[in-house]
């Protein structure tokens, strides 16, 4: 009866600190996890890629993790929309990155030739869809994904978001265990980037108040995702 006392007063007593730590090495060794992928997601990249074939070869390449904070809601058992706590969630990505010659045209022209279509806004950037299987949002989060879209980087993107129409870049601040592959020059004036994305794996980071069973989060987690 002893023990079981002093398990709950540390449960409920031990300091906010200490289960930071305590999260911040969960988080990072899900990083470390998720990496040891690489092989895999790979062998998928090269099985989706198929359909694109006529690109030729990427002008660049590489593969990173890349982690996001997603909050858990009361399931109902209370106030409803109350965040309770946060998890990491990390996937490994692979990217490719297709230079298009002058002529290549816009973004109907390059879907009509990988014989799929193309949506989205702004102007200078577009999913295509029905060129992957997967396709674009067909996957679940335990799925392997794929992402395939036109852009024009020096388009004019919309002020609520001046990075849309802009390349992803292996130097992403937000990605981990970057492993880069092809690396030539970027100087075309379109692209049509290639996207694959391992199944999520997650891990509780928890919030500004680790008892989330006794009172919601008052924030994110300072410091998360933890790369």
């Amino acid at each position: 009866m002893l023990s079981v006392l002093v398990v709950l007063a540390l449960i409920v007593f031990v300091p906010g600190p200490v289960f930071r730590l305590i999260h911040f090495d969960n988080a990072r060794q899900l990083v470390d996890e998720v990496s040891t992928g690489r092989a895999e997601l790979l062998s998928m990249q090269d099985e989706f890629r198929s359909p694109i074939a006529s690109l030729g070869s990427p002008a660049r390449s590489w593969t990173q993790v890349s982690c996001r904070l997603s909050p858990r809601y009361s399931d109902g058992d209370g106030e409803q929309g109350v965040v309770m706590f946060y998890r990491q969630g990390c996937s490994l990505v692979a990217y490719e990155i297709y230079a298009l010659p002058p002529d290549a045209g816009g973004a109907a022209d390059v879907a009509e030739i990988l014989g799929g279509r193309f949506a989205g806004t702004p102007a200078c950037f577009r999913i295509l869809f029905d060129v992957l299987t997967p396709d674009y949002g067909a996957s679940a989060s335990s799925e392997y994904a794929t992402a395939l879209w036109w852009t024009d980087p020096h388009g004019e993107p919309p002020a609520e978001q001046p990075d849309r129409c802009a390349l992803p870049t292996p130097d992403d601040p937000g990605a981990a265990h970057v492993e880069r592959g092809v690396e030539g020059p970027m100087t075309a004036e379109t692209y049509v980037v290639y996207q694959v994305r391992s199944p999520v794996s997650a891990v509780d980071v928890g919030c500004e108040r680790r008892l989330s069973w006794l009172a919601p989060c008052r924030g994110e987690p300072q410091g998360f995702p933890a790369l």
